[in-house]
């Protein structure tokens, strides 16, 4: 059996953590029918955090014992492609098959879950500051890191690494369905994995109110820690902070992007919303 690599590559915020959750606590399950997760160091459940230095003895230490699968993962390699070239030099030298592998969502909800992100990471900056976000509003926010993505392009370069195997992209949604077959269906495997450990994003909702009570003087920082803490336990609520004009603006800011995934890798990740729209648009037309 020819040994295989599967490289998930992100991206983040598409469900990586529970990827990579359901990965290590099936860890010795899927040992003993020959696929390898190497443990990840440190707290973070992704274990290729350093891919650009990998070595002949550590692959060769992932493939021992009768391993034919190896599993690595971690969202941050999703736009840089740089750090496979080592993979890639000894996967051709070893004769290792690498599966490239990512998971996306449509980008309003990237950049949804991304300003949830910066809320929970940079909570005690910006509330000893008062500037949450560095003092951008969303759209501010939204157009910043809009005008630093080029998933396309990231995933182009990733492929051209490791062209002998078709790309595999899906929706995030999709983890289960698309990486159990690639396993092999392996027997045993729980795919339950609490929500407190998949970094469940906070809601638009608590996000903007929690940014408004920093402006404002004449909240205490005791008032803002207790809603801080609420909001993790709203996350799985309805959020009007999700609103359809939000969805609607952020989409067309993406449409170059999403044009180019469907160009390249013939995938559509718009939101549902904008393709409902369209197929209407479409059915008045004819």
């Amino acid at each position: 059996m020819v040994p295989r690599l599967i490289l998930h590559i992100g991206s983040p915020k598409c469900g990586s953590t529970y990827m990579q959750r359901v990965m290590l606590q099936n860890s010795s399950t899927l040992l003993e029918q020959g696929i390898r997760y190497p443990a990840p160091a440190g707290g973070h459940p992704g274990n290729a955090a350093d891919l650009a230095d990998i070595t002949p003895e550590a692959v060769e230490a992932m493939f021992a014992d009768g391993i034919h699968t190896v599993v690595l993962s971690h969202e941050d390699l999703y736009s840089l492609p740089k750090r496979g070239r080592a993979l890639a030099g000894l996967a051709k030298d070893h004769g290792i098959e690498v599966q490239l592998l990512a998971f996306l969502r449509p980008f309003s909800d990237f950049v949804f879950g991304d300003y949830s992100q910066f809320m929970k990471q940079f909570f005690e900056k910006f509330l000893a500051e008062r500037s949450p976000y560095g003092g951008r509003d969303f759209t501010t926010f939204a157009k910043r890191r809009i005008s630093t993505m080029s998933p396309a392009t990231y995933l182009r370069n990733w492929n051209k690494l490791f062209p002998e195997r078709p790309f595999i992209l899906d929706n995030h949604h999709n983890i289960r369905l698309t990486l159990s077959p690639l396993l092999g269906y392996p027997d045993g495997l729980d795919w339950q994995v609490p929500l407190q450990h998949t970094n469940p994003s906070l809601r638009m909702q608590d996000c903007d109110n929690l940014a408004a009570a920093m402006r404002d003087p004449s909240r205490s920082e005791a008032d803002i820690r207790a809603m801080f803490r609420e909001a993790f336990h709203h996350t799985q609520d309805a959020d009007s902070g999700r609103s359809a004009e939000r969805i609607e603006w952020l989409e067309a800011q993406f449409k170059p992007h999403n044009d180019a995934l469907m160009t390249h890798f013939w995938f559509d990740n718009r939101h549902p919303l904008v393709r409902q729209c369209s197929d209407i648009s479409a059915e008045q037309s004819t």
